[in-house]
């Protein structure tokens, strides 16, 4: 007789399954979990797509090339924020909770980032950054993915969660939960359920038909089997995880400040993950970068200040609340934009970009090299500086030193090469 997925959960019903969540039926770990916070180091990445203007985010606003180059673009020195004395560079104006960030020693502008023979394709360089390697072409394996197989040595349930609508590549190659939202990730039960039949019975039922032990079924069903159970269990230690979780901080109303809120309940909380990732865009800034006579307001600068103050209020509130020691951000981008404007008051794809790392654990500071404005060529429009073997920093020297003197795991393995470390941890 064909049995039904209303049979299949009922039958478990009618064999004594049927109990309340968070009774007999939930994991050991589930059961006797306390919510205290864990004690390993953790790992945000954010991702921001687009290619940002960083001759902008951090501007030589004395060199005449870049005011030749941006007759509209350029930001006035009166507005800008001081890195620092002996720096003649500064700070985008919407950068301030970064400068706030970089006045404390926790953050690391790491400058002239890049790779060999760089790609200007967003979707090209993007595949090269989530595989750490040039010449991929499909990214069957992430350098996080790679690194959650052979590298990481913990015992969590969730090593890691994509807090976006889909798994981002750079975890190809490892299962990896995505949670867009903790609140609705979760099983839906079944509508056809009989009305005297809860929902958290119906799931937990499902969970315990699961986890029957099967030693001569078929491996496909097993497999079926053991993801639903994965998948239960990980979306009640979700769903279970920083309910009493309060932010000390204000975060930005924001797409972004709400992931980042999201990612501090968990780590408040206690879920022992170690990799949480992010996105953000909006800096495909080809038009609009500035508005007309004002190039310290426009879109650039309406994201630079999200991506900045989100990022703050992560760190200001795990600081305020006991974990601060425990957490590093990193913020990436495929690549930068060209030396001048363009004819649209934007830029068009460049090449060098710079990357920030952040955190309590960080020693701030500028690292990199700056490029020689002086060596830039006309038309300005079309001017980008590319990669200059000894001079850019390559972007897996980044990855090096995060897999290394932060996750504590040697780098290339994963990385397949190696690459110099820096000393910002």
């Amino acid at each position: 007789m064909k049995t039904t997925r209303r049979d299949f959960l009922l039958g478990g019903l009618s064999a004594g399954a049927a109990v309340p969540l968070g009774a007999s039926l939930a994991p050991a770990w589930l059961q006797g979990a306390t919510g205290a916070a864990g004690s390993g180091r953790v790992l945000v990445v954010v991702r921001v797509s687009g290619g940002y203007d960083w001759l902008n985010v951090i501007a030589d606003v004395d060199h005449p090339v870049y005011n030749n180059a941006r007759p509209n673009l350029r930001l006035q020195k009166a507005v800008t924020l001081p890195i620092d004395a002996s720096t003649p560079r500064r700070f985008h104006p919407a950068l301030l909770p970064f400068k706030q960030l970089y006045d404390r020693g926790e953050l690391a502008v790491v400058q002239g980032v890049g790779y060999p023979q760089p790609n200007l394709s967003h979707f090209e360089s993007e595949k090269i950054y989530y595989s750490a390697d040039r010449n991929v072409v499909l990214v069957d394996t992430g350098w996080l993915g790679q690194y959650l197989k052979v590298g990481y040595t913990g015992g969590s349930q969730l090593p890691a969660l994509d807090l976006e609508g889909a798994l981002n590549p750079s975890f190809n190659g490892y299962q990896v939960p995505v949670v867009p939202n903790p609140t609705t990730f979760r099983f839906l039960s079944d509508t056809a359920t009989p009305s005297n039949i809860d929902a958290n019975t119906e799931l937990a039922a499902l969970r315990a038909n699961a986890a029957l032990l099967r030693p001569t079924a078929d491996p496909e069903l097993l497999y079926v089997a053991n993801g639903i159970v994965s998948a239960y269990d990980n979306s009640q230690l979700i769903q279970t995880t920083g309910t009493t979780y309060s932010p000390s901080v204000t975060y930005p109303g924001t797409a972004l400040g709400n992931t980042l809120r999201n990612a501090a309940r968990f780590i408040i909380g206690g879920l022992d993950t170690q990799i949480y990732f992010t996105s953000t865009g909006g800096l495909d800034t080809h038009a609009n970068e500035v508005q007309a006579g004002a190039s310290e307001l426009g879109n650039l600068a309406a994201r630079l200040a999200d991506i900045s103050g989100s990022i703050k209020a992560l760190l200001d509130d795990v600081r305020n609340q006991g974990r601060g020691s425990d957490v590093v951000v990193l913020v990436w981008s495929e690549f930068g934009r060209r030396t001048g404007e363009n004819g649209s008051l934007g830029t068009d794809h460049g090449h060098q970009n710079c990357a920030f790392v952040a955190g309590q654990p960080v020693m701030g500071g500028l690292y990199g090299r700056y490029p020689d404005l002086s060596l830039a060529t006309t038309p300005y429009y079309n001017h980008y500086f590319g990669y200059v073997s000894g001079q850019t920093t390559d972007f897996r020297s980044i990855y090096a030193t995060l897999l290394e003197k932060w996750l504590l795991t040697p780098a290339q393995p994963i990385l397949k090469a190696t690459y110099p470390l820096l000393p910002l941890l």
